[in-house]
């Protein structure tokens, strides 16, 4: 079946549809107005709408936590800021193994 009109945002305004194995002809649904007829409908997954609240909610999240930059600075400004360079190398070698497991 092929489906005429134009772009997403646009689909279906000109109601026309093409059925496979028609010889060609058009049918135009005129019983609606060329609109969309009444045995129409969309079911979304329970899945789909999941990904839609998660996508939600992470645009409502800052990009930023501008309350933690600014701890963070104003604790290396006055030498409060440590690293544990044991951790930060443990991390290090954890990732790097992941990585190279998932790789195979």
């Amino acid at each position: 079946m092929k489906i005429g009109g134009k772009k997403p945002g646009g689909i279906g305004t000109d109601n026309v549809v093409k059925k496979a194995g028609n010889s060609g002809n058009i049918k135009k649904n005129e019983a609606t107005g060329g609109g969309v007829s009444s045995g129409d409908n969309v079911d979304i997954s329970s899945m789909a709408r999941q990904m839609n609240r998660a996508k939600v909610l992470l645009e409502s999240v800052p990009d930023v936590r501008t309350e933690k930059v600014v701890k963070l600075k104003t604790d290396i400004e006055h030498g409060n800021y440590h690293v544990d360079a044991g951790k930060v190398a443990e991390r290090m070698i954890e990732r790097a193994v992941r990585d190279a497991l998932h790789k195979k």
